[in-house]
Formats: structure tokens, C-alpha cells, sequence
């Protein structure tokens, strides 16, 4: 496996115990990038969202958007789903993609 392929199964799992921290909360994607940054795996917007694309396929993971209209802002929204904590917590087959 390359490199670059091993790197990516790290810093899903690195989100995934990101998320874990917040749970049953969400995170947003920039408490992420900080996060991610501060554990030595910086990462690019684009890059994140192929991550956290990945892991809401898997059904780890749902993100949504919110709008504050009074502040003029949007931002986006991760939350560990059931599975992703099973996941976590070895309640379910580990999966080859996320390294924990």
C-alpha cells in the first residue's frame, strides 16, 4: 500500500476520534482543520472534504450546513453517527479504510 493511501486511513481515523470528543454534539469543519493541524496531519479544504465524503458513505459520519442569517455566516456541521461509534468502540468489524 503507498504511503499516501496509509496516510489517509490515519487522519480518517484522527477525525473520527476528533468527533468522538464532541459526541453526542457536532464539530465543525474548522474546529477539524485545527485539530487535524495541532496532531501534525494538515490537510486542505478540498482534501477534508474527500476525508469526511469517505466517511459519510460509510455511514461514520453525517455533516450538514448551517445558516445564521443574523451573523451573515455558514458553517459546516460533523457528527458521529451510531455506527461510528460502534466503530470506535470495536462494537463492529474494524474496517480497513480508518485507522483507530
Amino acid at each position: 500500500m503507498g504511503l499516501e493511501k496509509y496516510e489517509a486511513r490515519i487522519v480518517r481515523g484522527h477525525i473520527m476520534q476528533i468527533l468522538k470528543v464532541a459526541y453526542p454534539g457536532p464539530a465543525s469543519v474548522e474546529l477539524l482543520e485545527v485539530t487535524l493541524s495541532d496532531r501534525s496531519c494538515p490537510t486542505s479544504p478540498a482534501v477534508l472534504n474527500g476525508y469526511l465524503a469517505y466517511l459519510a458513505e460509510k455511514g461514520y459520519i453525517t455533516r450538514w450546513e448551517e445558516k445564521d442569517d443574523i451573523l451573515g455566516v455558514t458553517r459546516t456541521l460533523v457528527k458521529l453517527t451510531a455506527t461510528g461509534v460502534d466503530l470506535l468502540e470495536g462494537n463492529i468489524p474494524a474496517d480497513p479504510g480508518v485507522v483507530l
